[in-house]
């Protein structure tokens, strides 16, 4: 075996005159422009899609004096020391001047939004922003974002950003994190298309702001490729670390899941790389922690070690989330409103709202200590009996722990087809807060 060691808020409650809050939601959805579900932008508010939280820890971890250095001639720069002061390899690649000035924006109803620095490779983009406003007594904040090349073409691109709102008179500085998929190039200029909202409503026409992109900032820095092949079995399952491909920006490590495992992984706990030093490079929450890579295999995006060149390096999990398969649908009776078929008791439906083509579930989910402080996203692609297909419409969250272990989840949906009422509707879990027994260290360099 090729192992180098193993290792024994507030309550949620539903409004009142709910038919209206589902009719509300579904008209909402609609004025937003529809996308294939594969190219959807994604946008994952703070510490939601990443399954953790941004905790103050993020802006602890000191920068290299050669970056202080090298930002502190730079007026203005003093926000974006801190936008990446959470990432030691995006540090590094400001050390070695892949940040690109821009500074172009656009103004909207007395909003402002600048596009001030650009920092890419070819696998992830940072856009460095800037949004103020003169509207006193409101908020505003950042609803949609949409990139197009210079043909007018939409670009292909996954992103997300912090949902804060911005108060009157003040200044936000941010940034958003893009992850370009193995078949999107960068363009030499892209057009941002931002929706801006105030006081959580859209306004309309979104900010048209052009910006190039100077492409000699990162196409001397090539991809390194460094194989592994290790076979790794922890309770009984089964998978192999392929091989690490590291960018400028970030680390991918590559896994591919025996499909003869008797459970099927969800995803791993704390994994890190782990250096000769202890030098740890993880995902600390920002941009987009994993990709499916074909049939069995992910994708996990890690700090990178481009710029570092550690001699030796280890990949680390603390807890391995798992499921019997057989228990990874879950069934809803649609006319006694309860459920069918659940991986456990922990899982309760709590309210179940039909009303003509449109769908709201409720859904409590009891957790550990160990689950304290991340979201489990269950899933949110549903099916029925009918054979009728599903547009996810939006969804809320929300907790009551320590006081009590429980999540809660709100989900709405719209019915596209007209193949009759359901007599049940299924979805498969993404995610479930049970482990396997044990955790891994192995070594990759």
């Amino acid at each position: 075996m090729d192992i180098e060691k193993t290792e024994g808020q507030t309550d949620a409650h539903v409004p009142p005159h709910i038919e209206h809050y589902i009719r509300s939601g579904i008209a909402q959805a609609k004025s937003l422009q529809r996308r294939r579900r594969r190219s959807r932008l994604v946008r994952l508010c703070s510490g939601i899609a990443a399954g953790c939280l941004l905790l103050a820890f993020v802006f602890s971890v000191r920068l290299s004096p050669a970056v202080a250095a090298y930002v502190s001639h730079i007026p203005g720069m003093e926000k974006f020391v801190e936008l990446i002061r959470d990432d030691k390899g995006l540090q590094r690649a400001a050390e070695h001047e892949m940040v690109q000035d821009i500074g172009t924006g656009g103004s909207l109803a007395g909003i402002t939004f600048t596009i001030d620095q650009v920092l890419t490779d070819q696998k992830r983009m940072l856009l460095f922003y800037t949004l103020k406003h003169e509207r006193s007594g409101q908020k505003v904040g950042m609803r949609k974002l949409e990139l197009f090349d210079a043909s007018g073409k939409e670009w292909e691109h996954g992103a997300s950003w912090s949902s804060m709102d911005v108060e009157a008179n003040e200044e936000q500085k941010n940034r958003i994190d893009i992850f370009l998929p193995e078949t999107s190039e960068v363009p030499d200029a892209l057009t941002a298309k931002v929706t801006l909202d105030l006081d959580g409503v859209e306004l309309n026409p979104p900010l048209a702001i052009t910006f190039p992109i100077d492409h000699s900032k990162y196409t001397t820095f090539e991809k390194k490729v460094v194989p592994v092949g290790k076979k790794v079995t922890v309770d009984g399952q089964t998978f192999t670390i392929e091989q690490m491909t590291v960018f400028p920006t970030q680390t991918e490590v590559s896994i591919r899941f025996d499909p003869g495992n008797s459970k099927h992984i969800f995803g791993f706990d704390d994994l890190r790389l782990v250096d000769e030093n202890g030098q740890t490079y993880a995902f600390w929450g920002n941009g987009v922690p994993t990709r499916d890579n074909g049939e069995n295999g992910k994708v996990y995006n890690l700090e990178s070690i481009y710029f570092l060149e550690p001699q030796k390096l280890f990949l680390k999990a603390s807890g391995i989330r798992a499921l019997d398969r057989d228990k990874l649908q879950v069934v809803i009776d649609a006319k006694t409103q309860t459920l069918a078929k659940a991986p456990d008791a922990r899982l309760k439906l709590t309210a179940l709202r039909q009303v003509d083509d449109v769908v709201g579930m409720d859904w409590e989910l009891q957790i550990e200590e160990a689950d304290a402080h991340r979201y489990v996203y269950l899933g949110s692609d549903i099916t029925d009996n009918r054979a009728n297909q599903y547009d996810y419409v939006q969804g809320s969250s929300s907790s009551r722990y320590p006081e009590e272990r429980f999540q809660m989840y709100s989900l709405l949906y719209k019915r596209l087809t007209k193949n009759g009422a359901p007599d049940s509707y299924t979805f498969t879990l993404t995610d479930y807060p049970v482990r396997l027994q044990g955790a891994f260290t192995v070594q990759v360099k």
